[in-house]
């Protein structure tokens, strides 16, 4: 998994971990009654790559990072 790869290899301190899982969290629970269940798996990874990217390039709160996170999502899924 491409999020994995940049958890392990980015300079994350144990705070961040915990603000990119909560925007993940946030951003997941608001879409995935939208995506069939048979796409969840790819769809996880998408947004997971997603939320750790934009994290990794911004110091946004939880709620913040997920809505840009939601955007870009929408944007790429399109």
């Amino acid at each position: 998994m491409r999020a994995l790869r940049i958890l392990q290899h980015g300079a994350f301190s144990p705070a961040d971990v915990e603000r990119l899982q909560s925007a993940f969290d946030k951003a997941w629970a608001s879409i995935s009654a939208t995506i069939p269940e048979s796409e969840w798996t790819a769809a996880r990874e998408s947004l997971a790559t997603v939320v750790v990217s934009a994290g990794n390039v911004s110091n946004l709160d939880a709620d913040e990072l997920a809505h840009v996170a939601l955007r870009l999502f929408r944007s790429i899924s399109e």
